[in-house]
């Protein structure tokens, strides 16, 4: 209806005005062919939550040394979620039971796809200096390999973090993730149970004064998540890994 009344008024212009009747008459109708045609405006099911992002999620990991000796337990728990954000708060609890970090990092959906706060990618060693410290960050984000396939690949992901305590800046380095390269799908048993996941295997620069190179290798379920993930340095060398325990 709105259409056909714009078209008469349009072509009544176009009698009683002319020439300039005839432009304004065409932008009329144009606005009303837009309005009948317009896009519909983005939903939340443009960006549908993973299941393992529900609020109330929790991720249990132990870590272990070069050796197999146990170190430290991640604790990662879903505390909140909207429709284009989930935040992750995070304890490391070391072999003596002390909580040595507590801290939180996120999750953000970005054009239809979930983004990982780089700072997940930390080992506990990493995350130890962070304790107490408020955390200010810029990136780009690490984009989740939900319905990836192996010979994919996932984009560089940057970050710049920031550690203040109060006014005092105490940390200031950058993080950067090479181009990860999904290996293969594998059947991988767990303490939590057994799982199909993807294989990858990817890059780690930390820069803070100087520059330390980091190979990670993740096995990644899209039931759950990250489930197991083990960590090199640049040679080669062997640091240690860490594996799923429990998942609610």
């Amino acid at each position: 209806m709105i259409f056909l009344l714009l078209c008469e008024r349009s072509f009544a212009t176009y009698i009683n005005l002319g020439k300039m009747g005839k432009i304004c008459g065409y932008i009329f109708v144009l606005t009303g062919l837009l309005l009948l045609f317009r896009l519909p405006a983005a939903t939340q099911e443009d960006c549908p939550l993973p299941s393992f992002l529900a609020k109330g999620r929790v991720w249990h990991y132990q870590w272990y040394d070069a050796n197999g000796r146990p170190t430290y337990q991640g604790i990662h728990t879903v505390a909140q979620t909207t429709q284009t954000e989930v935040q992750i708060e995070l304890k490391i609890i070391d072999a003596y039971q002390d909580t040595v970090y507590k801290g939180q990092y996120s999750h953000t959906c970005i054009n239809n796809r979930w983004y990982q706060h780089l700072a997940a990618k930390f080992t506990p060693e990493m995350l130890v200096p962070f304790a107490g410290l408020k955390l200010r960050s810029e990136e780009s984000g690490w984009l989740l390999p939900i319905d990836k396939m192996p010979g994919d690949s996932i984009p560089q992901a940057f970050a710049h973090i920031e550690g203040y305590s109060q006014n005092s800046k105490i940390i200031d380095l950058d993080l950067a993730i090479g181009g990860i390269q999904l290996i293969a799908q594998e059947t991988l048993q767990t303490p939590a149970g057994g799982y199909a996941c993807m294989a990858m295997a990817y890059e780690l620069w930390i820069t803070q004064t100087i520059r330390k190179k980091f190979r990670l290798r993740d096995w990644f379920s899209q039931e759950v998540g990250i489930i197991r993930r083990e960590v090199f340095d640049r040679s080669g060398k062997y640091f240690g890994y860490c594996e799923l325990t429990a998942f609610q």
